[in-house]
């Protein structure tokens, strides 16, 4: 009848939770680029610095949430590839994204500090 390749299931998978990560950054740095204009068009001066630092702190946990995703695109292509060299490779991947996560959410807890 019809053949069932658990392995392109996979890797569909994989660019499905991938492609999310990606459009929730986007749509992150796109409302974060809107609130930013507004603010510079709406507030005083005075004002603009808390502004601006509420608008980092959301963008931080969109990039985030964003990062997460694609972490786990990377940790789903692990099971969809046999050699140890690409293992290798996606490991470092996933590494240098969660510091990266661990660098914005210092800087998120950071900014929440300044905030309250």
């Amino acid at each position: 009848m019809f053949a069932f390749d658990i392995h392109l299931l996979q890797v569909y998978i994989q660019h499905t939770i991938s492609l999310a990560g990606i459009l929730i950054i986007l749509s992150g740095i796109l409302l974060a680029i809107g609130q930013y204009g507004y603010s510079l068009l709406t507030s005083p001066l005075r004002k603009q610095g808390a502004q601006i630092n509420s608008i980092r702190l959301h963008l931080g946990h969109v990039l985030l949430l964003g990062l997460e995703f694609i972490v786990a695109a990377d940790l789903i292509g692990t099971t969809t590839t046999p050699d140890y060299y690409t293992v290798g490779i996606v490991a470092s991947i996933v590494l240098i994204r969660t510091v990266l996560s661990f660098t914005i959410n210092r800087e998120i807890v950071s900014l929440s500090k300044e905030k309250a």
